[in-house]
């Protein structure tokens, strides 16, 4: 389980303008809870504050204020073990392109402190789940996007981890290969652990997300199921949701 309370993060940036240096507020007062066997859906659009929020989870940022429960861990207190029980999928797609899957798969389950044996295993089973398991000796330098994608689901996925963060899992990839990433997806839902999607491609999240929550400014708006979340603003879709939360924003409401 995913148990966020009132996660605050600011940066200090320097305007290009005066030189100034001034305060960025990109999560302000978040909560939302993850159950296992939920996806959720984080949506929002570029710089809301969606991929600081899932860094802070994944132990890669900590936060200025609030907390951060992982299956009962406190991050804070346990950052090892919080970090053991989380599967990180960033919007970078660089591997290293000299190796092979196997041996990036080998390589990384020596980083997780995964048995050798089952490391190799797992990323086996893990490359055949996703239709690359005939490239698993095939150095990556000449790999497409989507290749490089699920090598590095793969590599998130490798310590068998309870909950899973997937930040823009299917952006740039072709259908039948996003079709795979999704297939994924349900299988890790069914498999009880606690999933959070951060995602542009809005359709998708019908097809998977029990939950979604739009943040917007740092803020978390809506936090129900896309179709409640639909009847709540009275739009026809979430894109709508976006336009009503800008025009509130420059309008001085929420």
């Amino acid at each position: 389980m995913i148990q966020l309370t009132d996660l605050c993060k600011a940066f200090t940036v320097k305007d290009r303008k005066t030189r100034a240096n001034k305060r960025i507020e990109a999560v302000r007062g978040l909560s939302l809870t993850v159950q296992p066997g939920e996806i959720y859906g984080l949506l929002g659009p570029n710089g809301a504050g969606k991929s600081t929020t899932l860094r802070m989870i994944a132990g890669l940022m900590r936060p200025d204020a609030g907390s951060i429960g992982i299956c009962g861990v406190d991050p804070a207190r346990e950052p090892e073990r919080a970090r053991s029980l989380v599967g990180y999928l960033s919007s970078d797609l660089s591997v290293y392109h000299r190796f092979t899957p196997r041996e990036l798969l080998r390589l990384f389950g020596e980083f997780q402190g995964v048995e050798a044996a089952v490391a190799e295993r797992r990323g086996l089973h893990l490359l055949e789940r996703l239709a690359l398991l005939d490239f698993a000796d095939v150095r990556m330098e000449g790999f497409s996007s989507g290749q490089k994608q699920k090598v590095s689901i793969a590599r998130a996925l490798l310590h068998d981890p309870r909950v899973v963060i997937f930040d823009e899992p299917t952006t740039g990839l072709d259908v039948l290969t996003a079709k795979t990433v999704l297939d994924l997806l349900r299988i890790m839902k069914a498999e009880g652990r606690s999933v959070i999607v951060s995602t542009h491609v809005l359709p998708m999240v019908d097809g998977i997300c029990d939950r979604v929550g739009i943040i917007f400014d740092g803020v978390l708006h809506g936090d129900a199921p896309p179709r409640e979340l639909l009847t709540r603003w009275g739009v026809p879709s979430l894109d709508e949701v976006f336009f009503k939360l800008a025009a509130d924003a420059a309008g001085g409401g929420a």
